[in-house]
Parts: C-alpha cells; sequence; structure tokens
C-alpha cells in the first residue's frame, strides 16, 4: 500500500540525529534445563552445550572450567574437558565423566567463565548413580531434582523420567516413591509411574502436589524391586511458597483507573491524554505542581491535603481549537469508591451549572495566591465520572480561562494511603518503575514436554499501584479478549533469540485485540520499532487467538515464527544494504526467498524521507495451521528511529518519536487471501504441536514443540473495505476499534504523562 503522510499530530519532524547506545559489552553462560540436571551412572561419559551470550559487542575469549559450587575442587572420580577451553565464539562443549568408582550422591557444580575483568557462571547439578553388577539392575532419575511453585488452590503436576539400567537383568521391575528414609511421602504428595512395573528401560513418574503441602525441599527416592531385590535412586522436589499477586486490585491500586479528555478535532471529539498528570498524594501545602500556565504552587492545601490531584490540559486552545464549551471535557474511571472534590481555578464567578448544580461546595484553597473554591461529590467503583467543561455548553468563549484541578480521596474524605514497598529501590510516583516492579507481571504456561516457565506478560503503561512508569508498552490490555488472560510473551523462542544473537527484546511485544462478527481477536506481535534487531530479523514471534465473546470460549491459539520478509527502505522498497551477523541472511538475500516485508525509514538527508509509517507484512504460504495471514499489516505510526544510511549501521531518533501508535489492516481484495483461519485446512485440530515455524507436525515430547489449538470445524474469515486500517484511541487499554478509511482513523496521542522511552 502506498505510503502517506501521518495525520493531524504525527506529522514527524527531525528533531535531533542520536546514535542509538549499546549496553556495556558482557557477556552471560547458561545451560539448558535438561543439562542443567545431569544423571550418570558409574563410568558413563556425556557432552552438554554451554551457551554463551554475548552483548553489548563484546568479543573476547571466556576461558572456562568446571569447579564446586561456590569454589574447589570437583568430587573424587568426576573429570571434565571443554571443547574450547577458551572459547571465542558462542558455545563450548563440556565432556563430564564419572569413573567406575566415583561415589554415589548428588553434587552441585558450577561452570566459570572469565575474561578480563569479568566472571560469570552457569549451574548445574550432577547424580552420579550405581552400575549395576551382571544380573541386576539400577536406577536412575533425570533430572534428579524438580522445583515447583506451590499453586494457590488445587494441585500442580510435574514429570520425570526413571531410567532403569539392567545388566543382564529381563525381570519386571515395580516402581514407588518415597521420603528418602523410607516412610510414606508427606501429605499432599502423590506419585504414580507409567507404566507401574516395568520389563523395560524407563518409566515417566509424575507427581501431584496440592496446594495445602508447605514450601520446602523434601528428599526422596524412588523405589525399584525386582527378584525380591531393591534399589533406590534419589529425587529431590523443592516446592517454593506462591508469589504474592501484583499489587494491581482495587484493594491495592490507586484511586484513580484511567482518564482522558476529549478534544475537539475536525473528526470530531477524541479522546487524549497528552497534557494530562496523575499525582498521587502529592496535592500538598508547599508544593509546586507542574503547569502549563506556571500557576501550579499550592500555598494551603486546606482539608485536602496529601489527597491525589489530577491536571487537566490548561489554557483553552489545543491545536488551534477551543476545548472548553463541551458537555464533556474529562471522562474517568475508578478503582474503588472515592471522594472527589474540583478546585476552580478559573473566573469564580463563573462556575458552570454542571458543577455548581450537583456538586456540595465545601471550602477552598489557595493556589498561585489566590483562594480557590472546591465542589466535592461521591462516586462508586468502577464508575465512569464524566466532568464538564469551563464554559457552559453554547456559551460565549470571551477569554482563555484556566481549566481545574481534580482531587482523589477516600469515600470517608482522608489521603489514600501509600501502598507498601515489596522491593528496594522505592518505587515513587510519575518516576521509572524500579525492577522489582516490573518483574511482578509475569504469567506460568506448562511446556507440551510438561516442564513449568514463568514468562514475562503484558503491563499497563503506568503501574496502577506505585503510578511509576515503565518506560515502554505492550498495546491492548488482554483482559479485553478475555477475563484473567495474560499472554506468555517469548513462549516461542528460536536459535536466535536464545543465543543472543538477535534477541527479541522485551519491550517489543505489542498486543492488538479486537472484535469482529461476535469473536475477540488477540494478535501477540513482536515488533518493536526502537532497536536496530528489526534490520536483520526476518522471522519474528506471532500468537493469534481467538475467543467466543458471548461464551468466553478459546476457539484458536495459534503460535508461529512468521516471516516478515526482507527489511527495505521505505522510499525506495529496495532491500537494505546492512551488514548482518555471520550467521544470519542480508535483507538482499531475503528478498530472494520471502515475500513479507519491512519498510524502514532510511535517512537521506531531507525531512521528507523520514515521513510515512512503517508497515509490516508477513509472506503467507507454508504453515499446516490452517492460518491465513495475507494481507494483515502491523503499521507504526510514529517509529521511533530511522537507519542513518542505507546500510543502516547505525539508527537515530525520528523527533520526539515513541512508536506506541499502531494500526493495523487486514485484505480487501475478495478474489485474493484473507486473514482467515480454517480447520479443515489444518493438519490437526483441537490441541496438537507444531515446530515453531508452524510447518512440521511434532510430538510434545519433541525438542522445540509448540502448543496449537484449533476447534474442530472452525471458519472464520476476515475482510475489510479497500484502504481502511483498525485503530485505537484509549491509551490506558488500546481496544482497536471498528477499521475505517484510512483517512478518517483518528490519529490520538498515546504516550501516557510523556514517560514513554525511546527503547518502546
Amino acid at each position: 500500500m502506498k505510503q502517506r503522510l501521518p495525520l493531524l499530530a504525527f506529522a514527524l519532524v527531525m528533531a535531533a540525529c542520536v546514535t542509538q547506545q549499546n549496553p556495556d559489552p558482557s557477556f552471560t553462560l547458561s545451560l539448558s534445563a535438561v543439562d542443567g540436571n545431569l544423571t550418570l551412572v558409574q563410568g558413563e561419559k556425556k557432552n552438554i552445550t554451554l551457551h554463551i551470550e554475548r552483548h553489548g559487542g563484546f568479543s573476547e575469549a571466556v576461558s572456562l572450567s568446571l569447579e564446586k559450587k561456590g569454589g574447589g575442587g570437583l568430587p573424587s572420580g568426576v573429570s571434565y574437558g571443554f571443547d574450547p577451553s577458551v572459547a571465542s565464539g558462542s558455545n563450548s562443549t563440556l565432556s563430564l565423566e564419572v569413573s567406575s568408582g566415583a561415589p554415589v550422591g548428588s553434587y552441585d557444580l558450577q561452570i566459570k567463565g572469565s575474561a578480563s575483568s569479568k566472571t560469570q557462571y552457569a549451574y548445574l547439578s550432577l547424580t552420579v548413580q550405581e552400575k549395576p553388577q551382571p544380573g541386576s539392575f539400577s536406577l536412575t532419575v533425570n533430572p534428579s531434582s524438580r522445583s515447583l511453585e506451590l499453586p494457590t488452590s488445587g494441585s500442580v503436576t510435574t514429570t520425570t523420567e526413571v531410567g532403569i539400567v539392567r545388566n543382564n537383568f529381563t525381570d519386571a521391575v515395580s516402581l514407588s516413591l518415597e521420603s528418602s528414609d523410607g516412610s510414606a511421602l508427606p501429605a499432599g504428595i502423590s506419585a504414580s509411574f507409567s507404566p507401574a512395573s516395568s520389563t523395560a528401560d524407563k518409566s515417566t513418574l509424575t507427581l501431584s502436589v496440592a496446594s495445602t503441602v508447605q514450601a520446602n525441599t523434601y528428599s526422596l527416592r524412588v523405589k525399584g524391586t525386582a527378584g525380591g531385590t531393591s534399589k533406590y535412586a534419589p529425587f529431590t522436589l523443592t516446592l517454593t511458597a506462591p508469589p504474592s499477586p501484583p499489587p494491581s486490585g482495587p484493594a491495592n491500586a490507586t484511586l484513580l483507573r484511567s482518564y482522558q479528555w476529549l478534544q475537539s478535532s475536525p473528526e470530531g471529539d477524541q479522546p487524549a491524554v497528552e497534557a494530562m498528570f496523575y499525582r498521587p498524594r502529592q496535592f500538598k501545602s508547599g508544593v509546586n505542581i507542574p503547569d502549563e500556565e506556571g500557576h501550579g504552587s499550592i500555598d494551603d492545601a486546606g482539608a485536602y491535603q496529601g489527597w491525589d490531584v489530577l491536571t487537566p490540559p490548561n489554557g483553552g486552545k489545543h491545536g488551534s481549537v477551543w476545548q472548553y464549551s463541551k458537555p464533556v471535557f474529562i471522562r474517568l474511571t475508578l478503582n474503588r469508591d472515592a471522594r472527589l472534590a474540583v478546585v476552580w481555578r478559573a473566573d469564580p464567578s463563573k462556575v458552570p451549572n454542571w458543577l455548581k448544580n450537583n456538586w456540595s461546595e465545601q471550602g477552598s484553597v489557595r493556589i498561585a495566591g489566590s483562594d480557590r473554591r472546591v465542589f466535592v461529590k461521591n462516586f462508586s467503583a468502577g464508575q465512569t465520572v464524566e466532568l464538564g467543561s469551563v464554559y457552559d455548553p453554547g456559551a460565549s468563549i470571551s477569554q482563555n480561562l484556566e481549566t481545574y484541578w481534580v482531587l482523589f480521596g477516600e469515600k470517608d474524605g482522608t489521603p489514600s494511603p501509600a501502598p507498601a514497598q515489596l522491593g528496594s529501590p522505592a518505587a515513587e510516583p510519575n518516576k521509572p518503575c524500579p525492577q522489582w516492579v516490573h518483574d511482578q507481571y509475569t504469567t506460568e504456561v506448562t511446556m507440551p514436554n510438561g516442564s513449568k516457565r514463568v514468562l514475562a506478560t503484558w503491563h499497563p503503561q503506568v503501574d496502577p499501584v506505585y503510578w511509576c512508569y515503565f518506560g515502554h508498552d505492550h498495546g491492548s490490555d488482554p483482559s479485553l479478549f478475555k477475563a484473567g488472560y495474560k499472554p506468555a510473551f517469548g513462549y516461542i523462542q528460536d536459535d536466535l533469540h536464545t543465543s543472543g544473537v538477535l534477541p527479541e527484546g522485551h519491550p517489543g511485544f505489542k498486543n492488538y485485540v479486537w472484535e469482529r462478527d461476535g469473536y475477540r481477536w488477540l494478535f501477540v506481535h513482536h515488533f518493536g520499532t526502537g532497536a536496530i534487531g528489526r534490520v536483520c530479523r526476518q522471522f519474528h514471534s506471532l500468537q493469534v487467538a481467538v475467543a467466543n465473546k458471548s461464551t468466553g470460549e478459546i476457539v484458536a491459539d495459534l503460535h508461529i515464527n512468521t516471516d516478515f520478509g526482507p527489511s527495505t527502505d521505505n522510499n525506495t522498497d529496495l532491500p537494505l544494504d546492512a551488514t548482518c551477523p555471520p550467521e544470519v541472511p542480508t535483507p538482499s538475500q531475503v528478498a530472494n526467498q520471502s515475500n513479507g516485508e519491512r519498510k524502514l525509514h532510511v535517512y537521506d538527508g531531507t525531512q521528507g524521507s523520514l515521513n510515512g509509517y512503517e508497515p509490516w507484512r508477513s509472506d503467507v504460504p507454508g504453515n499446516i495451521l490452517g492460518l491465513n495471514l495475507g494481507g494483515l499489516t502491523f503499521d507504526t505510526v510514529n517509529p521511533i528511529t530511522a537507519c542513518k544510511d542505507p546500510g543502516c549501521s547505525s539508527l537515530m531518533r525520528i523527533g520526539t518519536s515513541t512508536g506506541e501508535t499502531r494500526l493495523f489492516a487486514v485484505a480487501t481484495d475478495p478474489n485474493g487471501p484473507a486473514l482467515s483461519i480454517d480447520a479443515s485446512k489444518a493438519a490437526a485440530t483441537g490441541e496438537f504441536y507444531t515446530d515453531i515455524y508452524g510447518k512440521k507436525l511434532l510430538s510434545p515430547s519433541d525438542p522445540g514443540a509448540v502448543r496449537q489449538y484449533i476447534k474442530p470445524g472452525l471458519r472464520l474469515e476476515v475482510r475489510n473495505e479497500r484502504n481502511t486500517e483498525c485503530f485505537a484511541r484509549d491509551a490506558f487499554f488500546m481496544f482497536y476499534e471498528g477499521c475505517a478509511l484510512a483517512a478518517d482513523v483518528p490519529q490520538a496521542f498515546m504516550n501516557i504523562e510523556g514517560a514513554l522511552s525511546d527503547k518502546n
């Protein structure tokens, strides 16, 4: 589609050319979950892969060694070697061997990596098992330890594999699990084996743990009995208490949930958040609240000392349009019951009817040397509060009046208490959030092989408890798709992601929730415009989920690493002349094999080269999911960065863009491919498993298997009118509204309190 200039306030102007800074050069070491928990029989040797992730251009060789956890020599009978022992690349192979006389037991070890003044570690647990004598057997458990987070209710399960090592022994071995001293399992922990009596060389142990079990580390053992002989293999189960839920519920959150003001524009009133700030507990005597007119000094807060304060736009005109004579000027939603106070800052003799006829006047406060009348009213949790303008509708506008402030207290008129600090440093309102606040937003997923992973999930732009800023946004609130739904960012991981060569950075995961024909759709797309990884990374993760709006039933949940083709110059459509890492194809190479595209801005010395959107389109054919992404385009109205040259050796800022205004469009050609999900065209229906590209069926135990789901018989197809785009106007929740002609799409300001950064 032809690129057009952004509408209204989104004309992009190059204000500065800032090269993106790299983080400090460093490296980290890691092992896979399986390699981190090894079980070896006496006399056995095994090779495992150590991953060396390099960050910020770190290129030094890393010297590798193995020792006891905490330092010191290895246990008797344990030897090792690294290939290479001084690694310049991203991997090294650790050969670990236990002698036939190595003591049976479990050992905690650490891999040490050293380069210059930097030292990093990766940890592994080694269990040495007895080698059976002729005519006997022994047991192994792999992995020999599991860690589970206790559920808040019900139970949680995990599995591990029990190996039966036979030496000229063919009898069936009966298996059970008990405490390490031979006593029964603790109450609430149960075990089953499949098979429970095996003539083969393995069995699967499934553990079920109830929420009533105490968090602790339990020393257990698998018992195998055959021919009157019993053998044992140790197993450790660590149970951790469930984390405290993120303090985002009504009991802990700020009184105010969301706000907007209605801005007049040629397309009609549009929701807006620019020039508004919410400042919890900051209406205090002696405090100066930033204000467009410079009149924000609070001389005497009176009875409202310590209340929250919301400051709307001030000054009368925005975008050359008068704003202050409409029925609704400000719209608010509340997290819990609250008492609101309007501090009237305009002409005290011209209080509009919406305020003086429906609110109770209670005292005054003194701001910028003048006494200001205060009007109060109570409202209920969840209620939408609509406040009028400075003038009554239809009143003559004769001067550029100041607006009013809105104060928030508890329903009994007391200030809202400060939330408890759950980490350090303290989280402060209207400042960047410390990392511990961000780390509360996670979700646990069960992987196809039964293992548990805790992954990051959606969070709002502004934390609802501490009102601190995250600096990036993730688009639509997923509860609009289905109540309580939490998408798992990073569920699909490929080699480029996990190796750190071209990682899918956390800020780049974006949600789009919209509705069509009685179904709610959710796209979770990795799509940032601030980082340079988008230049060389051809494949990006995409989740497409669909739920029945009336019942909440999820009828499709598909995950795919989809092909967005080569990065091209948005002005010429030619592939970028970029230099990519050795293992990554260049845009020119990708162009020969893919019909997808990622159109990026390339600065040619003129302002015009920085205009227009950044659209991404996926290559369509080849998946076995019954999913057709034909014509689906993701579009950023205000991309953060542009390439400084056709080789995109570095990035530059595009004015003050922050990348949060995103659109999408779907197919329009009645004879061409549409956005569709068709169960009859999928390789399987119900729950099934594929590779990350959605091109090959796998079993759930296969490495890299991805869970897919399509309800049998499902067929959905979406087409829109030509030149339409789907858009969001509410910065707090970002529900994507019905698609409209591109020329009529309102381009709302979505950067809440100006808190988004160039990493969005």
